[in-house]
């Protein structure tokens, strides 16, 4: 929780230290790829099926993609599986840290013999010429922003003529009262270094709009792999079924009915922080 003062004295290095030193957040750490195992967590991300659908949303709407801007890039899991690919990436990452930054993106790429370029920088101000990218990918990273319109024009500079913008994971709010505070309570980091955030759905859509960006889909909470981890429609639905109103409506309808139900109440959540994800095209 914050200090009596309303400050955190945390770093985010230091909040994650805590985390992983903690038994009941192991879970958490692990499903978030930040234990201390930087290689580990990196071939995880890698062979998931969440970046597989990363991947093929590429191919189906950038084909033919090589240059790859990875944005914030945190400790490497993208960068990393990126890079993996054999694509040329670049990651940008303002947090130097060996545990949770700029040190663990280098530490997992050498230990796989990779290349990419590491920069120094945040998402509102790139250090990029114009039309420098084919994909800029943001996984959680949005909701970060300082100032999001600013952010988002910035992505839209740097991509080449119809490049492709994947902003994955952000947290949705109802608006900034309630609906926010909610969402923070609810986050452990965020009582640790205060650095969590959200944006409502409609304020994502009007910045991408005037970076200049066309909205190819959105995805909600449940409509894509990318936004499901750490749950996969298998574990969804089983959770679906083992809930308490899942297990009554079991005894009078068979379970196709039931995984339709409950996938139909868990879309119409509006529960705050719920994640969406994003594809766009520069102009």
């Amino acid at each position: 929780m914050p200090e009596p003062d309303g400050k955190f004295y945390h770093t985010w290095e230091q909040a994650i230290s805590i985390l992983r030193s903690d038994p009941l957040h192991q879970t958490l750490v692990y499903d978030a790829y930040l234990t201390a195992d930087l290689t580990g967590n990196c071939r995880r991300f890698a062979e998931s099926r969440e970046f597989a659908e990363v991947i093929r949303l590429i191919e189906v709407y950038r084909p033919g993609s090589r240059d790859v801007l990875d944005v914030p890039a945190g400790n490497g899991i993208a960068t990393f599986a990126f890079a993996k690919l054999g694509l040329n990436v670049v990651g940008v990452e303002p947090d130097p840290s060996s545990s949770v930054g700029r040190g663990a993106i280098a530490t997992v790429l050498n230990s796989e013999g990779l290349k990419a370029r590491i920069v120094d920088a945040f998402g509102e101000k790139l250090p990029f010429e114009e039309n420098s990218f084919d994909v800029v990918y943001v996984r959680q990273g949005l909701h970060h922003a300082q100032d999001l319109k600013a952010m988002l024009s910035e992505y839209a500079r740097v991509l080449r003529p119809g490049g492709l913008l994947l902003a994955c994971r952000e947290h949705v709010v109802d608006d900034y009262g309630p609906s926010l505070q909610a969402f923070l309570d609810s986050q452990v980091d965020h009582q640790l270094y205060g650095g969590e955030n959200a944006f409502t759905l409609a304020d994502y859509r009007e910045a991408l709009s005037s970076a200049g960006l066309t909205i190819l889909a959105q995805f909600g909470p449940y409509d894509s792999m990318i936004n499901l981890h750490p749950n996969t429609e298998e574990s969804l639905l089983d959770k679906v079924r083992d809930s308490r109103p899942g297990r009554l409506l079991g005894l009078i309808l068979p379970r196709s009915v039931v995984n339709r139900i409950g996938m139909w109440y868990l879309r119409r959540s509006n529960r705050p922080g719920r994640l969406y994800s994003f594809v766009a095209v520069a102009p």
